[in-house]
């Protein structure tokens, strides 16, 4: 398997661009007919988050905005570190029939050169243009036995950096420390009621260390550089329209006036802070917010940003370790 990384730069359905990178995150794509196959998913799902892999199907993504072929299907397939496809078909009259939707998410899987596991039941045939293809047959007897080993074997195969083991989350939090940032834990109704405000968009809360300065945090490394402007606009609107209903809130009794001062307080110091793939997106997203300001702090920063500044933090602290 080639674990260099690597972008699809084509977009297949002709859209501007592309950019998801290939086995990008610790997730499995499952394709599979929603009808036949809910003991299969059942299992199969159990098994891969027993490894710490996500499950991800078509069915449970919402795409608001957005193109819902890529974001629901392409992009997943692309991003995943191997894919299963349960290839089982369709019964009607009495006749076998191969479920159209999933072979159409196996040909991309096929195309993008993914790792893929793909299961059929033993008492079914398959059609015969991948009636060639290596595929696991299974019975509900023997099916958690055959998916156990194979998805074991496809997480070895497709691990991207076995001598890094430090995961992804582990290496944002790290980043942010190294900034003076820390997770908001949400213990008051006030942190809460602010960290669902850029919740649906994918922003979390952070506070600075003194605990008064509050920062959106989204780690959108897996979004192109449209998706990650929509967001940033999406959230401002929202922080605009709290505004604009202040003097409502306080008419019909909602909040004090007193808070109307502390809100004011929050926006001035709010910042925004970003994570994105590449330098190129980076640079891409700097150049749009610069012909349309958003009014707020924004901070935005590369893979490789985050790279340097860890690859900084410990060379620091290997000087200020004394000789032995």
């Amino acid at each position: 398997m080639d674990k260099r990384i690597r972008k699809n730069e084509i977009c297949i359905i002709g859209l501007p661009r592309c950019d998801f990178v290939f086995s990008s995150t610790r997730t499995c794509f499952i394709a599979y007919g929603f009808m036949e196959s809910n003991l299969e998913m059942t299992i199969l799902r159990n098994l891969i988050e027993q490894k710490g892999v996500q499950a991800v199907e078509a069915g449970g993504a919402l795409a608001p905005a957005q193109s819902a072929f890529c974001a629901k299907i392409c992009s997943k397939i692309i991003t995943s570190q191997f894919c299963i496809v349960l290839l089982n078909n369709e019964e009607e009259a009495g006749r076998e029939i191969p479920n159209a939707n999933v072979n159409m998410e196996y040909g991309l899987m096929l195309g993008f050169n993914k790792y893929i596991i793909p299961f059929q039941r033993e008492s079914q045939k398959l059609p015969f243009d991948v009636a060639g293809l290596d595929t696991i047959k299974y019975t509900s007897m023997n099916v958690e036995r055959l998916a156990r080993d194979a998805i074991d074997q496809a997480i070895e195969v497709t691990q991207q950096d076995t001598s890094q083991p430090i995961n992804p989350d582990q290496v944002i939090s790290v980043f942010l420390l190294s900034k003076k940032a820390l997770f908001n834990r949400l213990n008051t109704q006030g942190d809460r009621d602010i960290y669902q405000l850029g919740e649906p968009l994918g922003f979390n809360l952070l506070n600075d260390f003194s605990g008064f300065g509050y920062i959106f945090f989204g780690n959108f490394t897996f979004l192109r550089a449209e998706n990650v402007i929509w967001r940033l606009q999406m959230l401002k609107d929202i922080l605009s329209e709290r505004i604009k209903t202040i003097p409502n809130r306080i008419e019909l009794g909602l909040i004090k006036p007193e808070l109307a001062q502390v809100w004011q307080e929050f926006i001035d110091r709010l910042e925004i802070w970003i994570v994105v793939t590449s330098d190129e997106n980076k640079s891409k997203i700097l150049e749009i917010l610069a012909g349309a300001p958003l009014g707020y702090s924004i901070q935005i920063f590369s893979l490789d940003d985050v790279k340097s500044e860890l690859d900084a933090l410990t060379k620091k602290m290997g000087e200020s370790q004394p000789e032995s």
